[in-house]
């Protein structure tokens, strides 16, 4: 048996982001969309997704061997996100989509959808892998599935991120939202605008870094060399 704290944790936000799973599927399956999504799993998403601050904690204090720098930007762009983006015009991302591909009448879009459903299957995998390994046993199916999964989750789910800043920005930047304009008491101006264009034009540089990690990751526990078992 493993660190009890860390199968708590763990175990916990299985269940939580499980349960983001169950809402979104339930209303998509009931003929809802992105709206009633949202309006199912905002609350269960906010309490999972900020739960993960903790990780950069663990990885700080040394509670697990998670290298500091990708936590901190796996867990902080997820956090902008949900707090800087879907929270500040959740109008605005729970009503639109980007359309990648169009055939005829058929679509693939990317939407508040696909962003719930690629980062609670990405997290439900990820989470119940760690708690497994708490347990000391990880059955090969679920390592597979954490080493592999993340191969198409990733990338819909980063397109995903990035609809939420191109259908929240233009709202920010006409409602002038958690900006401060002069003149004020502090002579301060601060125009939370452009500050999501620095935060995009950050957040793309990083995550390629997060993929070709997972990538030598998969490589050394699923590779030719590596046995079916927990690493």
């Amino acid at each position: 048996m493993g660190n009890a704290y860390l199968l708590a944790y763990n175990s916990a936000l299985t269940l939580g982001w499980g349960y983001v799973l169950f809402l979104t599927l339930k209303e998509v399956t009931a003929g809802g969309w992105s709206k009633e999504v949202y309006e199912a799993t905002s609350v269960p998403l906010k309490i999972s997704q900020t739960a993960a601050v903790l990780e950069i904690v663990h990885s700080v204090m040394g509670i697990v061997k998670s290298p500091f720098f990708t936590t901190f930007i796996q867990v902080l762009s997820r956090i902008w996100a949900l707090w800087g983006l879907v929270a500040v015009a959740p109008e605005a991302c729970s009503t639109g989509a980007v359309t990648l591909l169009a055939v005829g009448h058929s679509k693939l879009q990317l939407s508040y959808v696909t962003l719930m459903l690629c980062w609670s299957l990405s997290e439900i995998l990820r989470y119940g892998f760690y708690a497994a390994k708490e347990l000391g046993h990880v059955p090969y199916p679920l390592l597979w599935l954490r080493y592999s999964a993340f191969l198409v989750l990733y990338p819909f789910g980063v397109g995903s991120e990035m609809t939420m800043a191109r259908l929240a920005m233009p709202v920010i930047h006409d409602r002038g939202l958690l900006s401060l304009r002069m003149p004020n008491a502090l002579n301060y101006s601060f125009d939370y605008y452009w500050f999501c264009w620095v935060a995009v034009a950050c957040y793309l540089p990083g995550l390629p870094q997060l993929y070709l990690y997972m990538l030598k990751q998969r490589k050394r526990v699923l590779g030719p060399a590596s046995k079916p078992k927990a690493a």
